[in-house]
């Protein structure tokens, strides 16, 4: 016996099945049990002395039953969250590794670090009061951010050390440094922000999934900048813990406070106010004691773990990373001073030779779109989960004890050969009660296979040994179903529009045969299949007429004869029981015993049915479907090998070549093939609406039209290191590689924002334009590369694709890792030469130069 549990529609599977294997227990064997043990056993209510037994222990102690749990969805999910957790941790880690390695001090490490934790931190709560769990998605989010959380810390603090470098205080320091970026810290932000603004007009599958996504990653960042601009600051700005004072007097620890101030007050007063404040007066000294004892003991213990820290514990961790980092610093010191000394020097180059670089500009242009138009497509990656399910139809009008008989040898090879199968669950035949298709019945079957491990390539080995087991079969039918996680289509769907239902099911046919023959595609079937047997009757109106009978009438005795008829009730207690009345079996069992049915009871003459009717045996249709009004057929199909683009395009060139379609008869592609083009189409819009936006911010940021033209260069320099990637990794145009595409668009801005905001920054304080260009690079190379690399290794961990669910995480991270690293590099050699063109540009329409970039390229 087999039992289903579902969830409610708002109810969380994970909980729902830790409760469920909660209350069923487990069955313990025997020894281990306080019942087993000889002596005389009592029964009482459970509870007392340990936990109650489950179900399942009740039922074999009572009735010799074994309960358990063969398949659980939840578990595949679980692990997917932990997955995703540990993902986001590891790309933390790689992030804080980074900024250690840029900036070679503990102190500044920690205090951008401590961005990470506090945003993720404050993330929560309005995730919480939105009702959004911590799913694959919401966790994805944070994951997906988790390298972008410090950008803007980096900036801040890098401002806030070169404002040191020039002698300032620290307090000064701290202010005039986070003034400087801060327009242009909150403008990175919000673009990176502005992006996800369009997801909610995306319509379909992509719209539904990556909501709880958009809102982490929105939320986080906007917590991130807030920690940027105050609490960094603040950090800064202080010179560390010290506790010299307190090993210096320990003596300041004592409770001494509240007495000398109970004492003073005692002095103050007269003795009759000192008798009738008595009882004031102890419970102050006690209360302050217990106040001063607390934060004595605080204090002592902080005081303690400071001492540690600064007299060991930070110099055996100094010595130690000095050893261990020793290699790795070196290196990067090695590299940016390299870069130091050649950037300025590249930048130079560049802007006195704008002609090669505006050619590598449109080479890279139509590179991505070549590159672009290369990619297959699809809707989503298939996840593989560890199960799957095949699903077994043989001829119409097949008993279930021949699908048992049939099946039944199927099933004790695959339990023989049983490597890498966890469980085989196979369903005979169906339940009317529950099943909700027209194609199901005692002719159907369903293995539903457990894998020990949601690996593919084990996958496709225990599908194809399954499914030759049943192509050896004759007159079997098999498709493979996987569980979805976003979308309840085939793959391949083929919709056959007309009206004659023979037609329908003969092009139908013919279609299936034809789509059976491409390589790309497996399990293809078609919904016209053989109908069940039926007997069918045409009645004669004029021989109707001539004996003067009603064709409903006599239509509603067949039906009453053959079904029964509610001719009264039975009251048997508090029940009452329908009294059917109907013809014996043996006397309706043939076609021509029900020929022979008399039509006028009571008549004068009987008057059997062949008399006025044609009763024969026929087939039925197996089902009739109608889209719209009109009769489909379909044609379904799961996918073989390649993408759900290229089957597409194959099954589209068969269907208008090896068919001859009549005129009153068409197709169309349906399945998950037209959930991509809805969703792609949605997904373009909130591309073009993301980077409009963001043209937007950076307009209000810079007062100017043209200057944000200049930043906005990056995003197809992003989207060819993105095509690249993509390319070579084999890896579809997707929904998740879309979204990609979209928060790069608002990620790779952020560099060349940093850096036209100080170039214009110099020219306001008067530095000739090429040489600002000069001096910005120079300055902000290091917190572009900064940024750049934790947000690379933050999102490294995704990236790699390991865990349950990693089908969905890495074409993302793979789409913004390569998108930012092309873009850096590009942007650092390009986005000068543009900028001081259209400066130039501006100049001679203007006819004088614009100072700073603000105002007069925006008049």
């Amino acid at each position: 016996v087999q039992i289903e549990i579902f969830k409610e529609a708002d109810a969380n599977i994970v909980a729902l099945a830790e409760r469920v294997r909660l209350r069923l227990g487990e069955i313990k064997p025997e020894g281990e049990s306080g019942a087993d043990r000889p002596g005389p056993r009592r029964r009482g209510p459970p509870g007392r002395g340990g936990p109650a037994p489950g179900l399942a222990a009740e039922l074999h102690t009572n009735e010799g039953v074994v309960l358990k749990v063969v398949a659980d969805r939840s578990i595949f999910i679980a692990s997917s969250v932990a997955e995703v957790r540990n993902t986001a941790i590891y790309g933390g880690l790689l992030a804080v590794l980074v900024l250690f390695l840029f900036l070679k001090r503990i102190r500044p490490t920690m205090i951008i670090a401590l961005s990470i934790p506090i945003s993720l931190l404050v993330t929560f709560a309005p995730l919480n009061i939105m009702g959004i769990s911590l799913n694959i998605m919401s966790l994805g989010g944070l994951a997906l951010g988790i390298g972008m959380l410090v950008d803007s810390s980096i900036v801040v603090l890098e401002s806030i050390s070169r404002c040191l470098e020039e002698g300032d205080d620290l307090r000064s320091a701290a202010l005039r440094g986070t003034t400087e970026v801060r327009m242009a810290v909150a403008a990175s932000t919000l673009t990176s922000i502005a992006v996800f603004i369009p997801m909610v007009f995306v319509q379909g599958v992509a719209g539904q999934a990556f909501g709880d996504l958009g809102l982490a990653v929105v939320i986080s960042l906007l917590a991130s900048l807030v920690v940027a601009l105050f609490l960094i600051p603040m950090l800064a700005s202080r010179t560390g813990l010290s506790a010299t004072h307190l090993v210096a007097d320990p003596r300041t620890l004592l409770p001494t406070r509240t007495i000398k101030m109970v004492r003073h007050d005692i002095s103050r007063l007269p003795l009759w106010g000192t008798i009738l404040l008595t009882p004031y007066l102890l419970l102050r000294t006690l209360f302050g004691l217990a106040l001063e004892l607390i934060t004595g003991l605080v204090l002592g213990l902080g005081s303690l773990l400071v001492l540690l820290w600064s007299r060991f514990i930070q110099p055996v961790l100094a010595t130690v990373f000095r050893w261990v980092l020793t290699v790795p610093v070196s290196i990067v010191d090695a590299l940016l001073g390299g870069l130091g000394k050649a950037y300025p020097k590249m930048i130079r180059w560049a802007l006195g030779r704008p002609g090669p670089v505006l050619a590598l500009a449109a080479v890279t242009l139509a590179a991505t779109v070549a590159l672009v138009m290369q990619l297959d497509s699809e809707l989503l990656p298939e996840v593989h989960q560890g199960e799957f399910t095949f699903e077994v139809q043989l001829p119409v009008g097949t008993p279930l004890e021949v699908t048992d008989d049939v099946l039944g040898p199927v099933e004790e090879a695959l339990m023989a050969e049983h490597e890498h199968i966890k469980a085989l669950i196979l369903t005979l035949g169906f339940d009317p009660e529950t099943s909700r298709r027209s194609d199901e019945g005692e002719n159907t079957a369903r293995f539903k296979v457990i894998l020990d491990q949601a690996d593919p390539e084990v996958e496709a080995a225990v599908i194809e040994r399954l499914r030759a087991r049943l192509l050896e079969l004759p007159d079997v039918n098999a498709r493979v179903v996987r569980p979805v996680l976003f979308s309840f289509k085939t793959p391949i769907e083929v919709e056959i529009h007309g009206d004659d239902l023979i037609e329908l099911r003969r092009m139908a046919e013919e279609v299936r045969t034809v789509m059976a023959g491409l390589p790309q595609l497996a399990d293809v079937e078609t919904t016209q299949r053989t109908g069940a047997p039926e007997v069918q009757i045409q009645y004669d109106r004029e021989q109707l007429a001539r004996y003067g009978l009603d064709v409903a009438r006599v239509a509603e005795g067949v039906r009453d004869a053959v079904r029964g008829t509610e001719a009264t009730l039975y009251n048997l207690g508090d029940r009452r029981v329908p009294i059917v009345v109907r013809y014996r079996e043996a006397d309706r069992s043939q076609v021509a015993q029900v020929r022979d049915f008399v039509v006028n009871p009571g008549g004068d003459r009987p008057i059997p049915l062949s008399a006025i009717a044609t009763v024969k045996l026929a087939e039925g249709p197996s089902e009739v479907r109608r889209v719209d009004g009109r009769r489909v057929a379909l044609v379904t199909a799961n996918l073989a090998q390649g993408s759900l683009g290229g089957a597409v395009e194959a099954v589209e060139a068969v269907l208008q070549q090896s068919v001859a379609w009549p005129e009153d008869i068409g197709f169309f592609i349906a399945g998950q093939n037209r959930e991509w083009q809805k969703s792609r189409a949605s997904l373009l819009l909130a591309l073009a609406l993301s980077i409009f936006l963001v043209y937007v911010i950076m307009a209000m940021q810079f007062e100017s039209l043209v200057q944000p033209l200049v930043i906005m260069v990056t995003i197809p320099l992003a989207l060819f290191g993105a095509a690249v990637a993509l390319n070579v990794l084999g890896i579809s145009l997707s929904i998740v590689v879309f979204l990609g595409m979209i928060l790069l668009a608002g990620i790779v801005v952020n560099n060349a924002i940093v850096f036209i905001d100080y170039i214009n920054t110099l020219r306001r304080r008067g530095v000739e334009r090429e040489e600002a260009v000069v001096t910005a690079g120079s300055v902000r190379l290091r917190p572009i590369l900064m940024t750049t690399a934790t947000t690379v290794l933050g999102l490294l961990p995704m990236a790699m694709g390991f865990g349950d669910g990693a089908e969905l995480r890495s074409p993302m991270a793979v789409t913004v890792i390569s998108g930012l690293v092309a873009s850096t590099v590009l942007t650092l050699l390009i986005v000068p030469s543009v900028y001081v063109i259209f400066d130039r540009v501006a100049e001679r329409v203007l006819g004088h130069q614009p100072l700073d970039g603000r105002k007069e390229w925006g008049e």
